[in-house]
């Protein structure tokens, strides 16, 4: 009996990081494709902003719904991963535009905008999907944590190289 509390513990608890990595990739992904596109020409950062991230955060998002672990309830699975994902957005923005680049725009209404559109996501996904998410639950592995630290990194290393 032991041994299965255990295992369900170490999944629960690779859930979560696997979760709060796949946000996190998302989000350093989102700012690659945004501010170096922008950087150069505005309006395809715009463009891309509008077409390219939604996928991007869709496609991230939807790994976490459907990756394995012990909740039962998927819209509590997607209060946890909506409340992640804008937390997460909402401190890295403050950390990175606000005290690292020193931007006075970073609370912008379309800042919040986007934050409301991860939440409208989650929970359209579930809604959307929730046939397919309940009947097909990826496992998670630590060969995918691997690779989401991995990506993770790739990412920040780029984006702080290309700011320099």
């Amino acid at each position: 009996m032991m041994d299965v509390a255990r295992l369900d513990k170490q999944k629960s608890q690779l859930w979560w990081t696997v979760t709060i990595l796949m946000i996190m990739c998302m989000y350093w992904l989102s700012n690659v494709v945004l501010w170096v596109p922008w950087s150069h020409n505005p309006q395809l950062g715009i463009l891309l902003m509008l077409t390219v991230n939604p996928l991007f955060w869709a496609a991230g998002i939807y790994i976490c719904l459907a990756s394995e672990n012990r909740t039962g309830n998927l819209m509590k699975k997607a209060l946890v991963v909506a409340s992640l994902a804008v937390g997460i957005s909402l401190i890295f923005d403050y950390l990175f535009f606000a005290v690292y680049m020193g931007s006075k725009d970073v609370w912008h209404i379309t800042t919040f905008y986007g934050y409301a559109w991860l939440a409208v996501l989650t929970f359209g996904e579930v809604l959307l999907l929730k046939k397919k998410l309940l009947t097909r639950q990826y496992a998670v592995t630590t060969r995918l944590l691997l690779i989401l630290t991995l990506c993770l990194l790739f990412l920040l290393f780029f984006l702080f190289y290309y700011l320099m």
